[in-house]
C-alpha cells in the first residue's frame, strides 16, 4: 500500500493506493487516529472519503479556526496501517 498525506488550503488530503480490499481497515485506522487529526480538545475533522477497487482519496477539514497537523495525521497513520501490517506479516523464529 501506497501513502500520501499533504496540505491543500484550508484540507489534508490523503491519497491511498494499493488498498484492494483494506478500505474497512483504512477507514478504522482514520476512526483510531481520531485524536492525531482532530487534537484531544476540539471537534472532529470533516472526512471525506472516495474509494474505488484499488485506491482511496480522503479529506479531512478542521473545525473552523483549527489546524490540523499533517505530520502527525501521517505518523499515526503510517503506524496503523502500514507498521501494524508489517508485524503481523513477519515470522516469528523460535529457538
Amino acid at each position: 500500500m501506497l501513502m500520501r498525506v499533504r496540505e491543500r488550503a484550508n484540507e489534508v488530503q490523503i491519497e491511498l493506493s494499493g488498498v484492494a480490499g483494506r478500505q474497512e481497515s483504512v477507514l478504522a485506522a482514520l476512526d483510531a487516529c481520531q485524536r492525531c487529526i482532530s487534537g484531544p480538545s476540539s471537534a472532529p475533522a470533516s472526512v471525506s472519503v472516495r474509494a474505488r477497487a484499488d485506491d482511496m482519496q480522503v479529506r479531512l477539514r478542521p473545525s473552523d479556526g483549527e489546524k490540523l497537523d499533517v505530520q502527525e495525521i501521517y505518523r499515526c497513520l503510517r503506524r496503523a496501517l502500514i507498521e501494524r501490517t508489517r508485524t503481523v506479516l513477519v515470522p516469528r523464529v523460535v529457538g
